[in-house]
């Protein structure tokens, strides 16, 4: 079974903390040894469920490089809901 095969109505939260500190180094609890970008795409790309809503949470906009990979994550998961079949 693949993942998410079969499933309707899936909710995603994306905790930006889980990020690697090289990813994502405006958080509020560093994580070193965290996922890289790729990780966290790989796992959304791999998604076979119906995403219905997401959110992206504790990113904290002081830092540029953060921003622009939250900013990265919502792109690909509103791409994830826009390609949602019938």
């Amino acid at each position: 079974m693949k993942l998410g095969e079969g499933v309707k109505g899936v909710y995603i939260s994306v905790d930006v903390d889980c990020l690697d500190l090289a990813f994502a180094p405006g958080v509020s609890h560093i994580e070193q040894g965290g996922l890289s970008f790729y990780d966290v795409q790989n796992i959304l790309h791999n998604l076979q469920a119906d995403v219905v809503a997401v959110d992206v949470v504790e990113f904290n906009p002081v830092d540029g490089m953060t921003a622009m990979v939250a900013a990265k994550l919502v792109r690909e998961l509103t791409a994830k809901i826009s390609k949602m079949k019938d």
